[in-house]
């Protein structure tokens, strides 16, 4: 008969190398869970006794900015109640308008216009400051049908309609004294005068087209179409320029005479008809 003999098993090292892995890896998922918890736990705790609510966001985000932009816009810039073209018009900014910028996104800009935030397209900003418009301290005149500014230190004198010419309303502009009314029975010349006419803006052309020596050439004022003719006054033997172009109470008539040409390029750029 065989006698059984006991077998004590003795443990493979192989496995004891295995159970000591996988009971490192449990404590160390352990750990990163209490310490995920405790995370957790301390951004849900409410703060002075108010419910702190977890908001997690998704998405592009605005960009804090904090930049100076300037319109960059001819006809002006809208102010958008959110970033789309099609999105509700809060305000028309007007072009060269210096504004903050506080947010970027996609494209467009949030800033504050008149006491309120709105967007802006980017593409319609620049970050260089635009020139100065050397205009912006002349003072306005409004004349009949139209206003227009003059420089600081000119004198203007408003001698209302001359039945002589056949114009409803005579200005002069100067940067020396005028008289109080028209001299009767001379040549009355001022650096820049502006008239009004009854008369339609085609049957005044034809007349200074008509004149002897006159050069004719096509310019744009106030959004216009004008004329402008350069001649010598046969009166006066002076050089002339004068810009033809229709008004809403009669055409607008603006002369130099004497070399202001420049000083009245500078004068139409700041009219307005109407």
């Amino acid at each position: 008969m065989l006698s059984k003999r006991l077998y004590k098993m003795k443990k493979s090292p192989l496995s004891a190398r295995r159970r000591q892995i996988i009971v490192a890896a449990v404590v160390v998922c352990c750990a990163a869970l209490v310490v995920f918890s405790v995370t957790r736990f301390s951004t849900l705790k409410p703060t002075n006794g108010k419910k702190v609510v977890d908001v997690v966001q998704t998405g592009d985000q605005p960009v804090t900015k904090a930049l100076t932009a300037y319109v960059n816009a001819d006809g002006g810039l809208s102010l958008r109640e959110d970033r789309n073209a099609s999105s509700k018009r809060l305000a028309l900014i007007p072009n060269g308008t210096k504004l903050t910028v506080s947010q970027e996104l996609e494209g467009w800009y949030k800033v504050n216009f008149e006491s309120k935030d709105g967007w802006i397209a980017k593409e319609y900003t620049t970050l260089a400051a635009p020139p100065e418009d050397p205009t912006k301290d002349w003072k306005t005149f409004a004349g009949t049908g139209y206003k227009i500014k003059y420089q600081i230190g000119w004198n203007v004198q408003d001698y209302g309609k001359n039945d002589a010419t056949g114009m409803t309303s005579v200005v002069a502009f100067s940067n020396q004294s005028l008289p109080a009314t028209i001299p009767a029975g001379s040549d009355f010349i001022a650096p820049i005068v502006v008239n009004v006419s009854a008369k339609t803006a085609d049957e005044t052309n034809k007349t200074y087209a008509a004149m002897s020596g006159v050069t004719v050439e096509p310019i744009t004022v106030a959004g216009k179409t004008a004329q402008k003719y350069t001649f010598t006054s046969p009166t006066s033997n002076t050089q002339v320029t004068t810009i033809v172009l229709p008004g809403v109470s009669g055409t607008l008539i603006f002369s130099e005479a004497g070399g202001y040409i420049d000083d009245l390029l500078k004068m139409l750029n700041t009219l307005t008809i109407g």
